[in-house]
């Protein structure tokens, strides 16, 4: 009895979400009520309060649900490892892993980053994305190291261009797998802008001898 009334939870929680992201997609995120959700899904308010408090408290549980979900993969990002692949000529697992995430939770981000969705949620990703990448470059350079750029400006730079490069996949549609996408933020990540449009070729004196399959 018990697994029977999760399924049922399970199946109203999702039925609900789909409405909330269409509403959203209709009528804009600051615009929708409790009554919009529970129509839209065929449920009644007090099905929904036996879930949510009330449409912002649903907003945060499911925006937190995806962040979390996302940084926990993004958090095993390793440059060094990225290198590795990025020579080899294939895309970084844990990369791959991140854009698998972000599209079976297609609709999601769609909405809540797109033109009607949460402009700081957002913000919340490029934060975190921020924090994340100077607390690794901290471990692999300690302060003090030198680099060609200053460290903050290296950091803004790598996280408005990833960001940049997951929104712009979000907002013309997933038209490139995964896998695909796992190859193309290897390969700019790894050789920069310069490299990736061909105006100069990968020195092959840079590649490492432990690349994958050598």
């Amino acid at each position: 009895m018990v697994k029977k009334t999760d399924r049922r939870q399970i199946r109203t929680k999702q039925l609900l979400r789909q409405a909330l992201l269409e509403c959203i997609e209709e009528k804009g995120i600051d615009h929708v009520t409790v009554t919009d959700v529970a129509e839209r899904a065929n449920l009644n308010r007090g099905t929904f309060y036996l879930h949510y408090r009330d449409v912002p408290d649903m907003l945060d549980t499911l925006m937190n649900e995806r962040f979390e979900q996302v940084f926990s993969l993004v958090r095993l990002l390793d440059p060094r490892e990225l290198s590795q692949y990025a020579f080899a000529g294939e895309p970084y697992p844990k990369v791959l892993a991140i854009f698998e995430e972000v599209l079976r939770n297609a609709d999601f981000f769609k909405v809540m980053l797109g033109p009607k969705g949460e402009l700081s949620y957002a913000m919340q990703f490029r934060n975190l994305m921020s924090s994340h990448l100077f607390s690794k470059l901290e471990y692999i350079m300690p302060e003090g190291a030198p680099t060609l750029v200053p460290r903050e400006y290296l950091v803004a730079y790598m996280t408005a261009a990833n960001f940049g490069m997951v929104l712009h996949w979000i907002q013309n549609g997933f038209r490139e797998t995964p896998y695909q996408m796992a190859l193309i933020a290897t390969q700019l990540v790894n050789h920069g802008p310069i490299v990736s449009s061909g105006i100069r070729t990968v020195p092959r004196i840079e590649a490492p001898n432990d690349a994958p399959g050598s």
